[in-house]
Parts: structure tokens; sequence; C-alpha cells
């Protein structure tokens, strides 16, 4: 009888394992918490650096933001890169390539502070994922759902990102416009404002931080001795410089073009829920491992053994 009852307590611990399995989700989470993200993505071409360009948008038109982690000798990037580009077609998606920097000796993209932006926001995730902070190919929707690797966890890595896609941002905020603007009178100064965005809370919200950036990114760079094969290489981040306050104005130097005049900047806003503890929970019951379960399940005979010695 107590051999019968240890089974189906295996088993009813088991199964849920096998269902997770048979439904393993299709991305992790980027932060380390659902209630955090990226939103914006609205762009400025800042062409030869002397003609003033400004936008404005609703927070419900903004696009997705697509952030890519990728390297010029990296081959399988070229495969999920490929993939991540029939999934945004047709979309409105904003895309930015983060290229490896750091103790790189081939890439000549990327910078000290898109390494540290990438670091920052997914570092920690991507290091639980895949055991580094920075690997390629990895692509982060929304600042919210991280897809590592180039083997679809779906039917196809297209399926993969257009699930990704369609669940779009999911801030706290339902209306209000973002406006961004450069002004070339005396060198470039851009300027930036979403005071009037307006939460989605029934009741009072849970407190929020906001934090805008302007990155830099090359529409297309050329470098034909990449590894590769690209030989041209799409959407490349060239800075990320962090910014404060929910409107502002900075100046900043605007990073030189690999080729051609196709620089854009781009405005991103992390923003992050921060949720107290409860203190009104409390969990009765030390919570007890699979192996250390079927320890004490492996036990039973040898206790039950020794009583009748």
């Amino acid at each position: 009888m107590r051999t019968v009852l240890a089974l189906a307590m295996v088993a009813l611990l088991l199964a849920p394992m096998g269902a997770l399995a048979e439904s393993a989700p299709i991305w992790t989470t980027a932060r380390h918490q659902d209630d955090s993200g990226t939103f914006g993505g609205l762009k400025l071409a800042l062409g030869n650096g002397t003609v003033d360009a400004s936008t404005t948008s609703q927070y419900s038109d903004l696009p997705n933001i697509v952030e890519v982690y990728t390297a010029t000798w990296c081959m399988n990037c070229v495969s999920s890169e490929y993939a991540m580009d029939q999934a945004t077609e047709g979309t409105d998606s904003v895309l930015i390539h983060y290229h490896r920097h750091w103790f790189e000796i081939e890439d000549p993209f990327g910078s000290n502070s898109t390494e540290e932006r990438w670091v920052a926001a997914y570092g920690d995730s991507s290091k639980d994922n895949v055991g580094t902070e920075r690997a390629a190919p990895t692509s982060v929707i929304d600042g919210q759902r991280m897809h590592s690797g180039s083997s679809p966890k779906g039917t196809s890595l297209v399926d993969d990102y257009s699930q990704s896609l369609l669940v779009g941002n999911r801030a706290w905020f339902m209306d209000g416009t973002i406006d961004f603007s450069v002004d070339f009178t005396d060198g470039a100064t851009f300027s930036w404002n979403f005071d009037n965005l307006v939460f989605s809370c029934a009741d009072e919200c849970p407190p929020q931080t906001t934090t805008p950036w302007i990155l830099f990114v090359e529409d297309s760079a050329r470098f034909e001795d990449g590894s590769n094969g690209l030989d041209d290489y799409v959407h490349v981040a060239h800075s990320a410089v962090q910014l404060d306050g929910t409107n502002g104005t900075a100046a900043l130097d605007i990073p030189t073009t690999s080729d051609g005049e196709d620089m854009n900047a781009v405005l991103l806003i992390d923003w992050n829920v921060e949720h107290p503890p409860d203190p009104g929970f409390h969990n009765p019951l030390p919570a007890v491992g699979i192996a250390t379960f079927l320890s004490l399940l492996a036990a039973i005979p040898l206790t039950r053994a020794s009583r009748q010695e």
C-alpha cells in the first residue's frame, strides 16, 4: 500500500513537469519581471546634421521595439536576423542591432555605451538563460521577451518572433503623446517630452519609473571583412545615451557614420513597475524540491525494515 501511495505521489509531482515540457515557452522574461520593458521608437533621420527634425506619436501608435545582439562573425546570427526580417515585414517595428564590442578583435561596430546598455538591461536574464551576458544571437522584443539562439522553440523562428511581436508592449499606459526633436542651431540639441502619458490603472497605480534613452543607429554599414558573409550590416547601433526626466533637452555629439548619411536618433523609454513585498503573505511550509522528495520516498522502505528488525 505504501509503495502504491509513493508511486502515486511521484506521478502527481512529475505530471506538471511533463505538461510544462510539452508547452515550453517561446521566449523568456528579458528583465526578470513581467512589469518592465521598453517603448518609444520615435526616429529622427539626421542626414548631414544640418536640418532640424521633429516627430510626435500617440502612445497607441508606437511601434514594436526589436533589439538584437549580434556580431559580424556570427554565422547563426544571419538566419535569426533573416527570420526577424520576415516576421517584422509589414509591421510597424523599429530594429536596433547591438554589435559585440568588448574584447572584440573582428567586429568594428558597437561601443562601450551600447554594450553597457545591453548588459544593464538584459545581461542578468541572458546569463541565467544561456550562461553569458552577451550572447549572439539574442533578440529582445519590447524590452520584455527574450529569444536566445537560432533554434526555434515553436514551429519556426519566424513564427516565434511573429507571436512575440503580436503580444505588444504591456506598459501601464493607455494614451497620450510623445514628442521628440533635434535642433541644429548650435550643435545638435535633442528634446523629448512624454509628460502627458495617461496611466491605465483603475485605482492608484503602483510606483513606476521611466528612463529615456537616445540611440544613434545607422541604417546600413558596409564591412566586407565580416566572416559571416553579410557585407552590409543593418540597424547598427553606434552609441547609447541615457537621458534624465520625462522631458528635457540635451546637447549630444552625433557619431560618424561608417558610410553615407543614414544616421538616425531613436528615442527609447525603459519602464519598470516596483511592486512592494506583500506583508500579509506567509508560506507556512518550506519548499521541497523533487530530488529531496524522491530521497524521502526512497528512505521509506529502509525505515520500515529497520523497525521490523
